[in-house]
């Protein structure tokens, strides 16, 4: 079975246009040149978290053949939650938005949005999270990490937590026998796991260095809290490998003998001049697995339409 993991594709057709067409790329490249069986994106499907770009890109999977369980599985991001300043004048304006959005309302949203990758999954929370998804052989364990609103822990909308009650929901999810007779058990979540000491040991695809990538991790908008006790809880129940996001770059880490995998370098890179990839998870039927970072080829993006969007030419 052959897995490709992507994250933060931050679709906007307003502040990114360019964006719808690279995910399509990416997304065909996946599906056609390296033949992927399904397909993860942990979250920031959407930059602002506009219900115009949830449906637009609904109707991308759908017009790839995905919008399926079988073949797509999507946690949540901040951005789907919370959306981002993308102006100047909106920066000092960021954080009353944060505030006083409605938290509930934006999730059930994005839920309704893709309802369809959800309908088999099992879940003890009319929120949909945590849950467990069993694709093959392999048992998905997804996790809604974005933080609520927080004037200290989480200000401007980044951050994020697993609270206790998810982590003991997860614990008991993790008792049912499609985790427990699952040959490869992944997490997801949206937000990294790796801490500033972790930087030097990290094997990144698409070239950001050390140095630059350490101003951009751990600051104060961009944390998990509680990462010790989610890791705790990721060997507890017998996680295989963990997939996420936040940080826009592709690569891998490891965590007391779990894989960690970050995906978001195939549509929005911290540095575009590096290339553009995804990560690639190949699992055989005794459950080893492989998994690699791949390289989009370079070309043209095509004209995309789709319905009533106006065509985008990407770069």
């Amino acid at each position: 079975m052959r897995i490709a993991h992507f994250s933060d594709p931050h679709v906007n057709l307003k502040y990114h246009p360019q964006h719808l067409p690279r995910l399509r790329r990416a997304l065909e490249d996946a599906l056609d040149r390296m033949k992927a069986d399904h397909i993860i994106i942990t979250g920031d499907l959407t930059s602002n978290g506009d219900a115009r770009d949830l449906r637009t890109i609904r109707r991308l999977f759908e017009s790839l053949g995905i919008m399926k369980s079988s073949k797509l599985t999507v946690v949540v991001g901040n951005h789907d939650i919370y959306g981002g300043p993308h102006l100047a004048e909106e920066v000092l304006s960021f954080p009353e938005r944060c505030r006083t959005t409605r938290y509930d309302e934006k999730l059930a949203i994005f839920q309704d949005a893709f309802a369809e990758l959800f309908a088999d999954t099992i879940t003890m929370t009319p929120q949909g999270y945590p849950f467990l998804k069993r694709v093959g052989k392999v048992c998905l364990l997804g996790f809604n990490s974005i933080a609520t609103h927080s004037y200290i822990q989480n200000p401007v909308g980044s951050n994020g937590t697993i609270l206790k009650e998810a982590r003991d929901q997860a614990a008991d999810l993790a008792e049912h026998q499609a985790w427990k007779s699952a040959n490869t058990r992944v997490a997801l979540l949206h937000h990294h796991m790796f801490r500033n000491r972790d930087i030097e040991h990290l094997d990144i695809a698409d070239g950001l260095s050390a140095s630059g990538l350490a101003g951009k991790i751990e600051q104060r908008t961009l944390k998990l809290h509680g990462k010790r006790q989610i890791l705790k809880l990721f060997r507890q129940i017998g996680v295989t490998m963990a997939l996420h996001g936040h940080v826009h770059f592709t690569g891998q880490y490891e965590r007391h003998g779990i894989s960690f995998l970050n995906g978001a370098g195939a549509v929005f890179p911290a540095f575009r001049s590096a290339g553009y990839y995804y990560n690639m998870i190949e699992v055989s039927a005794k459950g080893g697995l492989e998994f690699m970072p791949v390289k989009l080829e370079k070309k043209e993006i095509r004209s995309l339409q789709l319905d009533n969007t106006p065509a985008i030419v990407g770069e």
